[in-house]
């Protein structure tokens, strides 16, 4: 800077420096402490959903229940909180209590950004609801636009539930399209490959 300016000069300087940068500057520090805030959020949730896992395996489901709890309230952006309602959902199901699994898969849905957990959580709710006799909801649940690599498991969860409302020849169409997108060679395709011999021995053409 010119030493040769006045006082005033030096602050006209600096007020217009900060014109042109203060914004910028203070968006980085801002960015800057988001992400340590970031960091911080996963840090505490990871702790909480590992002591939820001791809990879980140890069979003390409402321990586990409290950090569950614990996780979706006050770390709802976490992946740990989408984990959480997962398990959740689970021990809601072997309690028979559907409507509460229900709820926290729909929670899954309404809080992740993430298309992987938002179909698991979606397959997962269809079942429970054809377990519960309800294949119309069932069957809404599964019709997105794209279900991507799981097209595979929404055409098979179709046939059931095709199968449960006594449309034989849409069920077959289901399974066939489950296998022809079957693609990763992992799959044990040979129960849906017996679904669909069951529907030729039980309906012969």
């Amino acid at each position: 800077m010119d030493f040769n300016r006045t006082e005033e000069e030096q602050i006209q300087a600096l007020k217009q420096w900060w014109v042109e940068n203060g914004k910028s500057l203070i968006g980085g520090v801002i960015i800057g402490l988001g992400a340590v805030f970031v960091i911080a959020q996963a840090e505490a949730a990871s702790g909480i959903y590992t002591d939820m896992i001791v809990e879980v395996r140890q069979g003390k489901n409402d321990k586990s229940r409290e950090f569950a709890d614990k996780l979706l309230n006050d770390y709802s952006s976490t992946t740990y909180a989408t984990f959480a309602a997962f398990v959740l959902a689970k021990q809601d199901v072997e309690a028979n209590q559907l409507d509460s699994a229900v709820g926290h898969l729909q929670w899954i849905l309404d809080n992740t950004d993430q298309d992987e957990l938002k179909h698991l959580a979606r397959l997962r709710m269809a079942r429970i609801l054809l377990d519960d006799n309800k294949p119309e909801q069932a069957l809404s649940l599964l019709n997105v636009i794209d279900p991507g690599q799981f097209k595979a498991s929404y055409e098979e969860l179709k046939g059931d539930i095709f199968i449960q409302q006594g449309k034989i020849e849409d069920a077959q169409i289901a399974y066939q399209q489950a296998l022809a997108n079957s693609h990763n060679p992992a799959n044990d395709d040979s129960f849906l490959q017996m679904k669909l011999d069951d529907i030729g021995r039980q309906h012969p053409q």
